[in-house]
């Protein structure tokens, strides 16, 4: 039985998010096209499954595995009861709201995959979708002890 090397894990979903960003960075911040958009300077919401099925594929890993190493390293936020981390929400933009089944992703793994291996040399800023306010205090409940969304990822 041998352990699971979860940096290498992470070097793999991280290089190939990167490059697929450099093939095509239409993959990151445009509602309605992406398959994760930046909240706020600590987190990227990520549509599912489409965000696990894109890294899958990128990495050459199985979407189980994306999942399992994303969950073990702490880079996605996951219910402090049940440790998963999927959870459905409305998103607006353009004026729209949206129902989606989402993921909370820390920015310091998507940032670091583009600049490292996509080519970015600079923050890629914010995302025009914002969270309903009224989820604000469902969303802390979920988050628990971690860093909470700061209210620029809110329309308020």
């Amino acid at each position: 039985m041998s352990l699971t090397d979860y940096q290498d894990r992470i070097t793999r979903l991280q290089k190939g998010l990167g490059q697929a960003f450099a093939d095509d960075p239409f993959i990151l911040n445009i509602p309605g096209k992406s398959i994760a958009l930046k909240v706020d300077p600590y987190y990227y919401i990520a549509i599912e499954p489409s965000f696990t099925s894109s890294l899958s594929e990128w990495s050459a890993m199985l979407k189980n595995n994306v999942r399992d190493t994303l969950v073990r390293t702490g880079n996605v936020v996951t219910s402090a009861d049940s440790r998963n981390p999927l959870i459905r929400l409305p998103l607006e933009w353009g004026g729209r709201r949206y129902n989606m089944s989402v993921c909370f992703v820390e920015s310091d793994f998507i940032d670091q995959a583009l600049k490292i291996y996509g080519g970015v040399r600079e923050d890629i800023g914010l995302s025009e979708m914002r969270i309903p306010s009224s989820q604000r205090e469902r969303l802390d409940d979920f988050f628990g002890e971690r860093t909470l969304l700061q209210s620029v990822a809110f329309n308020d």
